[in-house]
């Protein structure tokens, strides 16, 4: 048997038996080169200018001597001759020698099938990947036959598709032009190929699928940051194939490539819009009306085939029932549209807000003005604005959900993790980390999983209040990692915010937190986040807007909502509405300092040293100045009116 060289990725030497065997690093990049040529041989200035391109001529004939006299000598060990030299070149003695880039150079068969099946099989990585070039000349090189070898593989893909009839043959064409979109997005061909071969119901979902598969082979250990640019050109793709859909139905039979893969589809989820109810007295004359719109709505989305909607006369029966939640569940509803009317006089307001029912999260919320004397006008474009909406956000929860759902003991992992960080103790933080450190045991790059080992870090730094950076850099490193791992998913941005914030980059951490909300704008914890960080900002009227909307969104809210809301009023001076924020706390005693701050603002100095002495019990070191040193602010009066209520108290 002969020894092989590997050149697609790593460039190692294999022996026989399959062991890797050590031979000299520039010995391998001149196998490598002697290979790529034609007659399998190169002059000793070529050689000496490949490898050292930035010193003198002199000086790269002699190391290119001293490197010959190496590979000589390790020749002799081996046993084996892979390069005779010679006074004036360097040939290659391939009998003994295999190159797994050999198949690269086969000229096509008549069966571009097969030929395409054994060129993806090659293509997990490019030619010489890994190698660091320090010159020119290699780096030259090594790009030309990276491009060569992608051409290659491009012209047989082309040569392939219309011969492409069955599940195996489409997806071996989608595998290809990935492959091939990865390290060329700009390919308006290649971006037509995947385009069509989406052009299915459901197909977008496995695209996503396909991509997080080809991530992880070319991102490996997840040391990438975000990559706004992979992001755009994968959005490309869907809105090419959302924009082919219907041609490439209409022409089905003629399109080998866009016929639909064979293998299970995940049920079509079902929603329930439930008619509103009157949340404050005098709203029964606006009833009718608001019954009327949700059932118009109701009939205009049972056209879709994306969602199975329950009929009126179903949801009206399930809003009336005492126990709704049983009877939904029941009925297997993933969606509920729940609606209520308020205000006063004739200035009311249809509130509307749609919840994915497994884990009762608010995925959309909005607000619509009824004017009394308007309400007919009103009707159909209120109803259509409903309809439009409803319609994306199920599509994109849809799509989403795949994603976690995709890896179910990751995602039971996460589901426990992200109970225990509803609560702010530090061993619930802690319990949290290790569920999703389980999380990533079963998937290594499962996105939410990242963005939650991010959130427990920098939740430690707050809970401890030791200014340690160290917890802050990890939050910060977890947070890139979930974005390189799921670029159009929310939560390694939220998390990267609220690091920079802590670090110090407010900026910075109103720029990503900017970013995920308009990426999910209707995400309470995302607002509340944003909040949080324009409290830092030295932006307390508008941070108080956004906790409010999170308040809004989410109202059994948790207690770091609270604790926001009670930081926006104190830094306003409404010293009483913080307190009464702290109050509403499940555990408020995670804000002594804040509610001594607030009772000695408000001159009541018994109180206020009764909150230092239970903050005393939970960090007997606590520091004013320490603290204060370390907590991003970023105006100064905001420090000093913080600093001046907790000398004020005690502290």
């Amino acid at each position: 048997m002969a020894f092989r060289l590997l050149t697609l990725g790593d460039v190692r030497l294999l022996d026989p038996s399959g062991n890797a065997v050590s031979f000299p690093e520039k010995g391998l990049l001149i196998l490598a080169y002697l290979f790529s040529h034609p007659k399998r041989a190169q002059s000793r200035s070529a050689v000496s200018r490949l490898l050292w391109d930035k010193v003198e001529p002199a000086q790269a004939y002699t190391n290119l001597r001293k490197t010959l006299s190496r590979i000589e000598a390790r020749q002799r060990e081996l046993g084996h001759c892979f390069i005779k030299i010679a006074a004036s070149d360097i040939k290659l003695d391939d009998r003994t020698l295999e190159c797994d880039a050999a198949g690269l150079q086969t000229p096509p068969s008549s069966d571009a099938l097969s030929d395409l099946r054994a060129l993806v099989g090659l293509f997990g990585r490019l030619f010489l990947e890994s190698i660091e070039s320090t010159g020119d000349g290699l780096s030259s090189w090594v790009k030309q036959q990276q491009q060569q070898h992608l051409t290659r593989l491009r012209e047989t893909l082309m040569t392939a598709i219309p011969v492409a009839k069955s599940a195996s043959d489409i997806a071996l064409v989608k595998d290809a032009a990935l492959r091939i979109f990865q390290h060329d997005p700009d390919d308006e061909v290649i971006v037509s190929v995947l385009a069509e071969t989406y052009s299915t119901e459901g197909k977008v979902q496995a695209a996503r699928n396909i991509f997080d598969g080809q991530k992880q082979k070319l991102w490996g250990d997840l040391t990438l940051g975000p990559d706004i640019h992979a992001l755009n050109v994968v959005r490309k793709v869907f809105e090419k194939q959302r924009g082919s859909v219907s041609a490439s139905q209409q022409d089905s039979g003629d399109r080998s490539v866009a016929k639909a893969d064979s293998g299970l589809k995940r049920p079509i989820p079902r929603l329930v819009l439930l008619p509103p109810v009157e949340s404050v007295p005098g709203s029964q004359p606006f009833l009718p009306f608001a019954d009327a719109l949700i059932e118009d709505v109701t009939i205009a989305l049972c056209s879709l085939t994306s969602v199975s909607v329950v009929a009126p006369y179903t949801a009206a029966q399930i809003g009336r029932h005492s126990d709704k939640a049983d009877t939904i569940a029941q009925h297997c509803i993933s969606y509920v549209l729940d609606t209520k009317l308020s205000g006063h006089g004739a200035q009311r307001s249809l509130f509307v807000q749609l919840i994915y029912f497994a884990n009762d999260e608010v995925i959309w919320a909005d607000r619509y003005d009824m004017e009394k004397d308007n309400l007919a006008a009103q009707r159909r474009q209120i109803a259509r604005r409903i309809s439009m909406a409803i319609t994306g956000q199920v599509e994109r929860n849809e799509l989403a959900r795949e994603y976690f759902e995709r890896s179910p003991t990751a995602y039971h992992h996460y589901l426990l993790g992200q109970r225990h960080l509803k609560n702010l103790g530090l061993p619930d933080i802690r319990r949290a980390r290790k569920e999703f450190r389980a999380a990533l045991h079963d998937s290594p790059y499962f996105s939410p999983a990242l963005s939650g080992i991010a959130r427990t870090f920098s939740r430690e730094w707050l809970i401890t209040a030791r200014g340690d950076t160290q917890l802050l850099k990890e939050a910060e490193k977890h947070a890139n990692q979930a974005i390189a791992a799921g670029q159009d998913m929310v939560g390694g941005y939220r998390e990267l915010g609220v690091a920079k914030l802590l670090l110090g980059g407010i900026d910075e951490s109103v720029e990503a937190l900017e970013l995920a909300e308009t990426l999910s704008p209707h995400y309470a914890d995302v607002a509340a986040d944003y909040a949080d960080t324009l409290v830092h900002a030295s932006k307390p009227g508008r941070a108080l807007e956004k906790i409010e909307k999170a308040i809004d969104l989410n109202p059994l809210s948790p207690d770091v909502y609270l604790w926001t809301a009670a930081g926006a009023s104190y830094c306003l001076g409404e010293y009483e509405q913080a307190l009464s924020y702290i109050e509403g706390m499940a555990d408020s005693g995670l804000a002594n300092r804040l509610s001594a701050a607030s009772w000695a603002m408000l001159g009541n100095q018994k109180r206020a040293k009764s909150f230092v002495r239970k903050a005393r019990e939970t960090n007997p070191d606590f520091d004013v100045d320490t603290w204060l040193a370390v907590v991003p602010l970023k105006e100064q009066w905001q420090r000093d009116h913080y600093r001046d209520g907790l000398r004020k108290a005690g502290f």
